[in-house]
């Protein structure tokens, strides 16, 4: 009896241990690289620093002169490199992608260690500890690009993500897959509905009702289009992997708001408008859009425990 019960503990533990270690895939990222001298040979344990939004890491590189560190949160890193002999090397606005690895080839120079030299690390573009094929996309990018409010708008920013027309906007068709075909996944959780499949709510009536995830809370978007990792199932289409937006070492804030006037909007016309029974142009609606983000670190809890929070009301007058 006892050692039945030490084998199901055992079971749990692993089962808990491959959950935690799916949901890393998932939800983060790595920064891995070689170092090497001016003649181009490997330096074997230089000290690896990675400096990030919510905390610092570190890592020596091996025999090989290689260094990996993982289960970084997606975002901008600053990677600093250290060895005796050498001077040290400073690579800024390192991106780590969810799901991703990058790579970062790193020459020192010969000097004293003490002296500190900002390089232009070279990254790598293709991630060879992944078969997968997609397409990444971050905060930085579509808060400079005119998209709509929703987290949907975003998927058809991919390679391969079209409008699967029947499927609504909110389920795109990505790679020749129909709208109910992808997994839609956000911070680890399956949000697909269990019932129809699409994201979110589906109504048999109506069709796809959306999240009501809007981009304020958007770190990154991952739509990948084929090549799926074990972890991800359920889908003969894509898979759109959401990451929600977090608080860091720094406090940061924003306010902001958008408008759409009825003046700015074109006449849209009702089905009926082109059929026997007709009921007149559908009028034009206000939408205005005011919303207020803050996030940080709890205080006393400095690398431990982050915060952050949005408000983002719609008003339609």
């Amino acid at each position: 009896m006892k050692n039945l019960w030490s084998l199901l503990i055992a079971v749990c533990l692993s089962l808990a241990a491959v959950s935690v270690f799916g949901q890393d895939v998932q939800t983060k990222g790595t920064i891995g690289g070689l170092v090497t001298d001016p003649a181009g040979a490997a330096i074997p344990g230089a000290k690896i620093t990675v400096t990030g939004p919510q905390a610092e890491r570190s890592a020596t590189t091996n025999e090989s002169g290689i260094f990996k560190i993982d289960n970084l949160e997606p975002g901008r890193y600053t990677v600093r490199v250290e060895q005796t002999g050498f001077k040290s090397a400073v690579a800024n606005n390192v991106t780590v992608n969810v799901g991703r690895e990058s790579t970062l080839n790193l020459k020192l120079e010969t000097g004293e260690i003490t002296a500190t030299v900002d390089v232009t690390a070279t990254v790598g573009g293709i991630d060879q500890q992944s078969t997968a094929t997609g397409q990444n996309l971050n905060d930085q990018l579509f808060q400079n690009v005119p998209v709509q409010r929703g987290v949907s708008s975003l998927f058809y920013l991919s390679p391969g993500a079209t409008d699967s027309i029947n499927g609504g906007r909110d389920n795109p068709s990505v790679a020749g897959g129909s709208a109910l075909d992808n997994l839609y996944v956000a911070d680890g959780v399956n949000i697909t509905n269990s019932a129809f499949g699409g994201i979110g709510t589906f109504s048999r009536s109506y069709g796809a009702l959306g999240t009501g995830i809007n981009t304020s809370f958007i770190k990154e978007v991952q739509v990948k289009t084929g090549g799926f990792e074990p972890q991800y199932g359920q889908s003969i289409g894509g898979i759109v992997n959401i990451i929600t937006q977090s608080g860091g070492n720094a406090y940061h804030g924003a306010i902001y708001g958008f408008a759409r006037p009825s003046a700015f909007e074109a006449t849209r016309r009702q089905p009926d408008d082109t059929r026997t029974n007709k009921q007149g142009d559908l009028l034009h609606e206000d939408n205005y859009d005011v919303g207020a983000d803050v996030g940080g670190y709890v205080p006393g809890l400095r690398n431990r425990l982050f915060f952050f929070g949005s408000f983002n009301p719609t008003i339609r007058p």
